[in-house]
């Protein structure tokens, strides 16, 4: 059984219209370009205009289910610092997708 798909043309966004702007003026954008303007414009990107994080988002982190998590992992990291014997100084870094719930709960 084949799923038919109806398109709907809809109106053209503010974003699209300068994107549309910007290629005229200057020619091609990267993929990278195009990524950054639809996920971090100020005005109309994915992340500005949105809580796209969380139950009632668009997806949920492992910290955002529970603070179990980052707490285990903090467990986990003092038992390496540990073994390592100590150091004066380490980093840790929270790399990722979120609102800085990992290490808040870690």
């Amino acid at each position: 059984m084949r799923t038919q798909l109806k398109l709907v043309r809809t109106e053209e966004t503010p974003l699209a219209a300068r994107l549309k702007q910007e290629i005229a003026r200057v020619g091609p954008l990267s993929v990278a370009s195009y990524m950054q303007a639809c996920l971090a414009d100020p005005r109309s990107g994915y992340y500005p205009s949105r809580q796209p994080i969380g139950s009632d988002g668009d997806f949920i982190t492992a910290p955002e289910v529970s603070q179990i998590f980052g707490e285990l992992l903090g467990l986990w990291a003092v038992a390496v610092w540990q073994s390592m014997g100590e150091p004066g100084q380490a980093i840790v870094a929270e790399l990722g997708p979120g609102r800085g719930t990992l290490m808040a709960d870690a």
